[in-house]
């Protein structure tokens, strides 16, 4: 079975081994950056021991031994500088000194030194007492095994280090000042010292020297590092919060043990693991030698890493509580109010009320109380009340309107509208699920009258397809009847009547299946940018000769400038042809009609308007019903679908169809928006 890996967990693990290595490299990188070592010896590509820097710290180590060694003269300050001293035959021998003294307070630097003191005879070394450091020759050799030194002898300098020789040496700030210059004295010294060349010591030639190499070889590679570093970063933390709690076991989000206590307990479980770690972070200390320098660093670093785990630890845990949107609820503050609130919660809506106002004059003397003795706590206080009780029955008041807007749209036909029970207070979510439960009911019921209309529409369709068949067949047979030239006036009256009432049921079949598809929307439109003037011109050509015939004249009123709108040609014709033609059969003869296309803001709105032949007896919302004819020409060929078609084909097309009557005015408003 193939294995599902869980690539966000693994991007995150891979983050998190980077994160802080990217982190460490970039805070190197700023402190070389901003550490003043050096910078134009860096820039000139000079070797740390052509430095100031070294030649500063070389002379101050020098220093340092003359003066323990001046101090000496003075046996009363041995206190001080505690020197242990051998006398043998091999020194007895010597000429330059018959005394040799081992400094032993050195606590390990990498300057060795001998100096003599040529008036007493004595000798002092910061070299430990061994086999091979047991006389003058030994120790000279000793030191003179190491590439730089510093020898002064007779009031000469002989050295490797090139800024501490007799011409630069002045120039050195803080090394041999004048006042051991003094000490030395011409030729009552003779100093021999050297730097190791292993440098195994940490003190501030070793680490300087680390902190030169570093810089040297960063130097020029900083600036671009560090832009790209903070960029790796930052695109590091969003992959991180993204596999937090994935596991390719679980969708979601997965909660442990640790993500369920109180925040709280959690912060301080990994305050306390990050203790651990920092004990073994401060445990570091005497770091001499090398080797205690690589073991501290690796001490250091198990610290560090402890401490880096408690962070994730607790950084995870905050992040798997925000995407479970379980942050605050996991807070003592909550655990309280929710213990509190569960308690309240038990109790009946009247002894609840009488128990929050006995509680809000009990604070309200507190704070009172507190106003009256201590001045500014007590407002404090009472400010903190007031905007707490404010709060508490904003809320409420809030959660009140909620439910009173939902059931206003309810009583407006809005059943699609749901309250979010977790907006609103506890008391009056079952409230708000009720209120859901109505609506879902009446759009369920909504939605089941729909299908009901539908099937009313499929039905009225399927069977005007059927009677369309037969009738056909009607139409045609009537046809070649009348092309026998039958005989007989009465034969030819009752085919002619045939003829006309099998073509007005032609026409009524078609209007009903157009009506049917218009109704409910099964329609295809072909929605384009329509020129109204030239709409207008072209239905009114076709009706020229029908007009002349009823003696109906015709005034269009054009705007200035064309004017278009967006809708399907065809519907839109049919439309309009409609009009014309219901304008044609009941206009009265002999009188103007009137077409008006007029432009206001952004709304083009078509008006024809013609005086009725017949008393109108019936109101504009009844003409408009399917079926419906004023009641003076319900003989007539109209089927009463005219102007249902003709609305429902306008509303398709995203327009409003309206009709006005006043007295036998018969007035008509198509709007669109213009385009």
């Amino acid at each position: 079975m193939e294995r599902k890996i869980c690539w966000a967990r693994v991007l995150k693990n891979i983050s998190y081994v980077l994160f802080p290595i990217f982190l460490t490299i970039l805070v190197l990188l700023i402190v070389c950056l901003s550490y003043p070592l050096e910078r134009h010896a860096i820039k000139e590509g000079l070797d740390y021991f052509e430095t100031n820097t070294f030649a500063e710290n070389y002379a101050m180590e020098i220093f340092s031994g003359l003066s323990a060694v001046n101090i000496l003269k003075d046996d009363n300050e041995r206190n001080i500088y505690t020197f242990y001293y051998t006398q043998t035959e091999e020194l007895e021998n010597n000429d330059e000194a018959n005394e040799l003294n081992y400094y032993s307070e050195y606590n390990g630097n990498n300057v060795i030194w001998l100096i003599i003191d040529n008036k007493t005879k004595k000798a002092y070394t910061n070299l430990d007492y061994s086999l091979e450091t047991s006389n003058i020759e030994n120790i000279k050799n000793t030191i003179m095994q190491n590439q730089k030194y510093w020898n002064y002898q007779n009031g000469n300098i002989d050295t490797t280090v090139s800024k501490l020789n007799n011409d630069n040496i002045e120039y050195i700030e803080s090394g041999l000042r004048q006042e051991s210059m003094e000490i030395i004295g011409g030729d009552d010294y003779s100093i021999y010292t050297a730097v190791l060349d292993d440098l195994e010591y940490i003190d501030d030639i070793a680490t300087n020297k680390l902190f030169y190499d570093v810089l040297s070889s960063v130097n020029e590679k900083a600036m671009f590092l560090i832009p790209v570093l903070i960029i790796l970063i930052i695109a590091l933390v969003p992959i991180i919060i993204i596999g937090v709690g994935k596991t390719k076991k679980e969708e979601g989000i997965k909660l442990n043990w640790y993500d369920k206590i109180l925040i709280e307990i959690a912060a301080a479980i990994a305050i306390f693991i990050g203790c651990i770690g920092a004990c073994f972070t401060l445990s570091v200390s005497g770091m001499s030698t090398m080797a205690s320098f690589i073991l501290g660093i690796s001490v250091m670093t198990v610290g560090f890493l402890i401490i880096y785990l408690a962070c994730i630890l607790f950084f995870e845990t905050v992040v798997k509580r925000l995407k479970t949107h379980t942050f605050i609820k996991t807070t003592f503050i909550y655990w309280v109010y929710y213990k509190i609130k569960g308690f309240l919660s038990d109790i009946k809506i009247t002894k609840k009320l009488i128990l929050y106002f006995i509680l809000f004059i009990l604070a309200n003397l507190i704070c009172f109380g507190i106003l009256w003795s201590n001045g500014f706590p007590g407002l404090i206080l009472t400010l903190i009340l007031y905007i707490a009780t404010y709060s508490y029955l904003s809320k409420r008041i809030k959660s009140y309107s909620k439910i009173n807007e939902t059931i206003h749209e309810l009583y407006k036909g809005n059943t699609e509208i749901e309250l979010d029970e977790n907006q609103l207070v506890k008391e009056m979510q079952e409230t708000a699920k009720e209120i859901n439960d109505i609506a879902g009911g009446l759009s369920n019921a909504i939605e089941e009258k729909l299908k009901s209309e539908r099937l009313k529409t499929e039905l009225i369709t399927n069977v005007s397809h059927d009677i369309k068949t037969p009738l056909t067949s009607i139409i045609n047979y009537v046809d070649l009847l009348k092309k026998e030239n039958i005989q007989g006036e009465k034969a030819n009256e009752y085919l002619n009547i045939l003829e006309s009432k099998s073509q007005r049921l032609k026409k009524l079949t078609e209007d009903l299946v157009e009506a049917s598809k218009a109704s409910s929307g099964a329609i295809k439109l072909n929605m384009e940018r329509l020129n109204v003037n030239e709409l207008i011109k072209q239905v009114s050509g076709e009706f020229e000769d029908k007009f002349k015939l009823h003696n109906l004249e015709e005034i269009i009123t054009f705007p200035e400038n064309d004017v278009y709108i967006y809708a399907d040609s065809r519907y839109m014709y049919r439309v309009l042809e409609n009009m014309y033609s219901n304008i044609s059969k009941y206009a009265m003869e002999g009188t103007r009609v009137y077409t008006d296309i007029v432009q206001k803001d952004n709304i083009i709105s078509i008006e024809l308007k013609n005086v009725s032949k017949q008393k109108l007896n019936i109101s504009a919302d009844e003409l408009m019903q399917r079926f419906v004819r004023g009641e003076a020409s319900r003989n007539t060929e109209g089927s009463g679908l005219g102007l249902s078609i003709a609305r429902s084909l306008t509303e398709l097309q995203q327009g409003k169809f309206n009709i006005y009557l006043d007295g036998d005015l018969f007035k008509v408003t198509i709007e669109f928006e213009k385009k």
